[in-house]
């Protein structure tokens, strides 16, 4: 008689199908954004002094993505004012244990993702750079717009950044001096 294949076989036919179909579902979402599951990763992540996590992005694509998918409405969001640079999130829901209520984010938690908008932008060799500050809900991409292109509607304000302040934490992304 035939051999039949034996049963563990079939079972790893199964699970590999059921890979790849998983996979390619992955890859269909990530095409999209250009970069895996929900787009966070490859950002440059830090930790305010409050706790929270404050994400940036390191081109036009990840700014992209960070605001307009990554970022929660309630989410901060900071840019240096009139110069291109990364765009930063402040997550409001990251901070562990956190009710998600109203978290209590201080000026520092505020300052500090300012001052990582400033530092990494055009102004990171300036002593003090304008950031807006916004919610990322209000963040709108316009028809046509290059990635990383925002419009924003409603600014919360604007805060005066300090890139040097970063400028330790992020040592070895210090440009050389020439």
């Amino acid at each position: 008689g035939y051999m039949k294949p034996p049963p563990d076989a079939a079972l790893a036919a199964k699970a590999a199908s059921k890979a790849r179909k998983a996979n390619a579902r992955a890859s269909k979402r990530g095409d999209k954004a250009g970069v895996a599951g929900d787009g966070s990763s490859g950002l440059r992540s830090f930790v305010s002094p409050g706790g929270y996590q404050v994400l940036v992005g390191r081109n036009n694509k990840q700014n992209d993505v960070l605001s307009h998918a990554v970022a929660q409405p309630e989410d901060l969001w900071f840019h240096i004012r009139g110069r291109p640079g990364s765009h930063v999130a402040l997550r409001v829901g990251s901070k562990p244990g956190s009710p998600n209520t109203r978290p209590g984010i201080g000026d520092e938690d505020v300052q500090y993702a300012a001052d990582l908008a400033a530092f990494f932008s055009k102004g990171r060799q300036d002593l003090k750079c304008d950031v807006i500050v916004a919610k990322a809900g209000g963040l709108k991409k316009p028809k046509g717009a290059k990635p990383g292109q925002v419009l924003v509607t409603k600014e919360l304000g604007n805060v005066v950044a300090r890139p040097e302040n970063v400028a330790s934490l992020v040592g070895k992304a210090q440009p050389d001096d020439k």
